[in-house]
């Protein structure tokens, strides 16, 4: 996701795996969800975060993207528009149901969020990472893959301890083995991320980079998990649908919850 054959793919692996920022999570103040009836009267909670447009530093298509509509995959009455800074919040959702965020933004591919289930309390700093079509394409040329119209693509960061996308810097647990559930044996992947950020076939483990990615994935829905002696990861859900890029981010990736004790 990074002499010229290699700069381009150095560069396009910060796109996918988690380029990081140290830019602030809110961008607009108060920003109301547009949303359906809500369904049973009961406790309602938001979702907020923000839209990163990723591309290396000094290349276009840095910064966040504004303009562009967030729903939720389950309820697709519930929609808004990431404004200044990328920011979005959908308000009012209903609690106990799958709830996967969709952005879908003129120049860019749809992307899905992991899926959340909301239950007693607001989920913020939900980050979607995307690179624009260009860059998209670029980074399956260099890969030497096509990427498949009924396919998806299936990424995360394996995430150290308190590591999030609005921190500076590396954000990689390294030494971990990601799988999925169930598994996709015709799917290219896991993928790693060496610690120079170039998508490496040789290594069976994270780097300090952490990315992973899940090439050309059948549909379906998918468990991300990532095994480390003496680490407790989170497990994510993905929803892998035919065209889309499904990146579970920092802080809501495959993030250490818990450092064993010897």
């Amino acid at each position: 996701m990074q002499k010229w054959m290699v700069v381009s793919i150095a560069a396009l692996a910060l796109v996918i795996t988690g380029c990081s920022s140290s830019d602030g999570a809110a961008g607009a103040a108060g920003q109301g969800g547009a949303g359906g009836a809500g369904g049973d009267a009961g406790p309602k909670f938001s979702i907020s975060g923000n839209a990163f447009s990723f591309a290396p530093p000094g290349f276009p298509g840095w910064g966040r993207i504004e303009g562009g509509t967030v729903s939720v995959l389950e309820m697709p009455e519930y929609t808004t528009t990431t404004v200044e800074n990328g920011y979005f919040v959908l308000e009012n959702l209903p609690t106990n149901e799958e709830i996967t965020l969709v952005l879908v933004a003129e120049g860019f591919p749809t992307t899905h969020t992991k899926t959340f289930t909301l239950t007693d309390r607001d989920i913020e700093e939900v980050t979607f990472q995307v690179p624009n079509l260009n860059l998209y394409e670029l980074l399956a040329l260099n890969l030497g893959v096509t990427l498949s119209d009924d396919k998806c693509q299936l990424v995360s960061t394996v995430t150290f301890l308190g590591g999030s996308l609005y921190l500076p810097n590396a954000h990689g647990e390294a030494g971990a083995v990601v799988a999925i559930d169930p598994p996709d044996e015709n799917a290219d992947g896991p993928i790693y991320f060496n610690e120079s950020v170039i998508p490496d076939r040789t290594w069976t483990e994270s780097s300090a980079d952490g990315g992973i990615v899940f090439i050309n994935t059948e549909p379906g829905d998918y468990i991300l998990s990532a095994t480390k002696e003496g680490v407790v990861f989170e497990d994510v859900k993905l929803k892998c649908r035919a065209g889309v890029l499904a990146n579970a981010s920092p802080p809501h990736a495959l993030q250490v919850i818990e450092y064993l004790e010897p």
